[in-house]
C-alpha cells in the first residue's frame, strides 16, 4: 500500500487540535508471510504484535519503501504505520480504522506525544486533515488548494520537546486551527512560523521564502524541514532561494483518495 509525506497546517501539540496537508512523497509497504518473527523497529514491531494477539495472523516480513526522511516533521512515521495497517488490513480481510489505529498504536509505541491522527488521516487519505487527536476524532477532510511545495528536507530530529511549555500557547493554537478551517494557507503560515519560535529554529530561511513569494512557509511538524507553498508555475524565486540553503525538494499537494 501507499500513502503520503506531509506539511503542518496545525501542529497539534499545544491543543490536541491538529491539521496537515498530504504532498506527494510516498511510502509504499509490501508484506508477505515468513517462517520466523523478526524484530524490526518499535512502531512496526508493536503494529505487528496487535495484529497478531487480536486477529491472529502469522509472522510478517515487512518491505519499506520511503522516499520520506525520517524524524524530518514530514510526517514519515505516520505514512509508515498507516501504510502498513492499511497492508495487513486488506491482505488478511479485516475491517478497521486504519488512521485511528494508527494513532492508538504510535502512542502505545511510544513514537508520539499525541497518536498524530492528523498525521495519519492525511497520509492515509491524502487531502487536509483536521483532527481533535485528544478524542480520535477526524473532523473533517477537505481537497487542499492546487500547491506546489518546495521543501527543504532535514532528518534525524535532536531538539527537546516541552511539552508542558508548548500547551501554555493552546489558546493560540485552536485559533489557528479555527483559521485554518477557513483558510488552509493562512493557518499554515501562521503555524509555521509560530512553531518556528517557540522552538527556536532559526528563521532566516522562511523569512527569505516569503519575501521571495511563497504564500506560506515556516517548520513543518516539530522540525527540522522547512516548507513553502506557492502557486504551481511560481516556484522559480523561491526555489532559487531555498536552495541556496541546502538540496532542495519541489513536489505538490495531493487531493483526498477514497479507500472504500
Amino acid at each position: 500500500m501507499q500513502t503520503y509525506a506531509g506539511i503542518s497546517v496545525v501542529n497539534a501539540l499545544p491543543s490536541w487540535y491538529g491539521s496537515s496537508m498530504a504532498v506527494n512523497l510516498t511510502v509504499s509497504v509490501s508484506i508477505k508471510e515468513a517462517e520466523n518473527c523478526k524484530k524490526n523497529d518499535i512502531l512496526i514491531d508493536t503494529i505487528l504484535n496487535f495484529f497478531y494477539e487480536k486477529y491472529g495472523i502469522p509472522c510478517l516480513s515487512v518491505n519499506i519503501e520511503s522516499q520520506i526522511p525520517e524524524k524530518s516533521g514530514l510526517k514519515s512515521s505516520s505514512a509508515v504505520s498507516t501504510a502498513l495497517i492499511g497492508e495487513i488490513s486488506k491482505k488478511f480481510e479485516i475491517e478497521i480504522d486504519v488512521p485511528k489505529y494508527s494513532a492508538i498504536l504510535s502512542l502505545k509505541s511510544g513514537i508520539s506525544y499525541t497518536g498524530a491522527l492528523d498525521d495519519a488521516t492525511s497520509s492515509y487519505y491524502g487531502g487536509v486533515s483536521f483532527t481533535n487527536n485528544k478524542e480520535f476524532k477526524i473532523i473533517d477532510i477537505k481537497d487542499p488548494p492546487e500547491l506546489s511545495a518546495i521543501i527543504l528536507p532535514r532528518g534525524g530530529r535532536n531538539i527537546k520537546i516541552d511539552l508542558q511549555y508548548l500547551r501554555k500557547y493552546r489558546l493560540i493554537f485552536e485559533e489557528i486551527f479555527r483559521v485554518s478551517r477557513q483558510n488552509i494557507i493562512l493557518g499554515m503560515k501562521l503555524n509555521g512560523i509560530l512553531v518556528a519560535n517557540i522552538l527556536g529554529y532559526d528563521t532566516s530561511e522562511i523569512e527569505v521564502a516569503l519575501k521571495k513569494g511563497a504564500l506560506a512557509a515556516g517548520i513543518t511538524g516539530n522540525g527540522p524541514s522547512v516548507f513553502a507553498v506557492t502557486k504551481i508555475g511560481e516556484e522559480g524565486p523561491i526555489l532559487d532561494a531555498l536552495s541556496k540553503f541546502g538540496n532542495v525538494i519541489v513536489t505538490r499537494s495531493v487531493g483526498y483518495v477514497s479507500r472504500d
